[in-house]
């Protein structure tokens, strides 16, 4: 890993790339970012850094950018090597999210040897003494974007009790009033067109697609349309404390009537297929262990045999490629394969023994982890998202773990005990036959495993798992009974293990 620089002293000389974001397209496309990289031309002539022509430039809102396609970029080329300072003209042109900036750095950028400059605060994230104010930057961008969204939901409330009226644009068969205040009204021309779509629904004989299909609408469209309480009589408002919805004007006579609303409705549930007991053998054993490299978690979608990983993204990110889906077995029969592989022979106990009986402890990760929730916490607690209440129960876990984590650290876990763990451990995952038992082993092992679509990139062990030498006892490869095209990676810190 290249050293950091300490301070803005020791960067002269240093490769600097461009961080530049507005939160629009519109945005971007007007005075925004020709402010930024003045300051970071400026930036850059005044310390003598190396320009290296590396511009990462997006329109996309502060608090999710982090998950965007160019951030994913930004930090591909960081750990390449390809510059050592990405400059943001202003902190708030950064993001407007603490805890991922906090992520971001210490998991990202800083690993890769590159450090984050804000030129108009000149701070970087590299010196120990502008940490304070890194943090409160990036905590006062974020406090600035939440009140904003409170203003504008404030906004949407009012105009909804003075005017009746759900905002946004005016459904199939409504318009509005051309004189203020511009309330929703029902347009004879086109709620013919509307309440059909009711009626030839509610038999029951066609589906949306169908529908979609005879008159040309998208079939999302009309699955709206369905489900929109406004041809009924009522019209969505705020989510207020009081309620959710409120008659409209034309409630004595709404389009659509009580009867065939419900019909519609009837066959809707009908025809779902979200709800429903699951089985064992329909259990995700992964579920909440995997994420993408740009640090979105990955779920299961579908049944059994169908299951197929997605991603939670709207639109897949650059690692993750073009594959939507991916069958279930991509990932779960080498993981599963790796840990039945697991042979307590007498090498690997000559390795735990060994580990375990040195001053080396592998708590490490574990006491910096909980540390940085502590930070997160405190700062979510001054910015106002959680009561003194919540605050003080949570610190109190927090606190009780990094003692148990001190504690650890100090006596350690005894060799011959760590032995045994592993050996029940071993045991106990060959006589799980049960999907939702093996489920509950890997999620005692594993704390994340990290993918890059259809790569490995790491996994991190569980405190426990760590504690008792588990990253020593699993196998170096995984010989597959059929090929999985998957690149070696690296499993666990501390322990070197890999999957084919």
């Amino acid at each position: 890993m290249r050293r950091l620089p300490r301070s803005l002293d020791d960067i002269r000389g240093l490769r600097a790339a461009r961080w530049i974001r507005e939160s629009t397209t519109g945005q971007y496309d007007r005075f925004g970012p020709a402010s930024q990289r003045e300051q970071q031309d400026r930036f850059i002539e005044r310390h003598g850094l190396v320009d290296t022509g590396r511009v990462f430039q997006v329109a996309h809102s502060g608090t999710t950018v982090w998950r965007s396609a160019t951030m994913t970029q930004m930090l591909a080329e960081a750990k390449a090597g390809g510059f050592d300072l990405l400059l943001a003209g202003y902190s708030d042109r950064w993001q407007r999210n603490l805890r991922r900036t906090l992520e971001l750095l210490e998991d990202h950028l800083h690993p890769s040897g590159v450090a984050l400059v804000m030129c108009d605060r000149r701070i970087i994230s590299s010196d120990p003494g502008d940490w304070d104010e890194l943090v409160a930057e990036s905590a006062g961008a974020e406090k600035y974007s939440r009140r904003l969204s409170e203003r504008i939901t404030e906004g949407y409330a009012a105009k909804f009790a003075q005017e009746n009226d759900p905002g946004g644009h005016a459904p199939l068969g409504f318009r509005r009033s051309p004189e203020p205040p511009n309330t929703l009204q029902i347009n004879p021309e086109t709620i013919g067109t509307a309440v059909d779509l009711f009626e030839r629904y509610a038999l029951g004989t066609v589906s949306a697609a169908q529908l979609a299909a005879e008159t040309g609408l998208e079939a999302t469209r009309i699955r709206c349309i369905l489900m929109n309480p406004v041809y009924n009589g009522w019209i969505r408002r705020h989510r207020g404390p009081n309620e959710t919805r409120k008659p409209a004007p034309w409630r004595s006579n709404p389009p659509v009537s009580d009867e065939l609303w419900a019909r519609v409705e009837d066959v809707r549930r009908a025809k779902c297929r979200g709800s429903g007991p699951h089985r064992n053998d329909r259990v995700d054993v992964l579920a909440g262990l995997l994420y993408c490299v740009c640090g979105r978690r990955i779920r299961s979608d579908g049944w059994a045999a169908n299951r197929r990983y997605r991603k939670l993204h709207t639109k897949p990110c650059q690692e993750w490629g073009t594959a939507a889906r991916l069958p279930a077995e991509t990932w779960e029969e080498p993981i599963l394969a790796q840990m039945g592989g697991i042979e307590l022979d007498d090498g690997v106990i000559a390795r735990v023994v060994a580990a375990l009986g040195s001053t080396v402890r592998p708590v490490a990760i574990d006491r910096s982890r909980i540390e940085r929730q502590m930070r997160e916490l405190a700062l979510e607690h001054v910015g106002g998202g959680i009561s003194d209440e919540t605050y003080l129960e949570r610190m109190k876990r927090l606190r009780a773990s990094l003692a148990e984590v001190e504690e650890t650290a100090q006596v350690g876990v005894p060799a011959d005990r760590a032995v045994q763990w592993l050996r029940v451990l071993a045991e106990t995952w060959q006589q799980a036959d049960v999907p939702q038992a093996r489920a509950d082993l890997l999620h005692a092992i594993y704390e994340r495993i990290v993918i890059a679509g259809r790569e490995f990139v790491s996994a991190r062990l569980t405190p426990a798992a760590y504690a008792h030498g588990l990253a020593l006892a699993l196998p170096e490869q995984v010989a597959m009974a059929r090929p999985t095209g998957f690149e070696p990676a690296t499993f666990g810190s501390g322990g070197r293990r890999s999957i084919r």
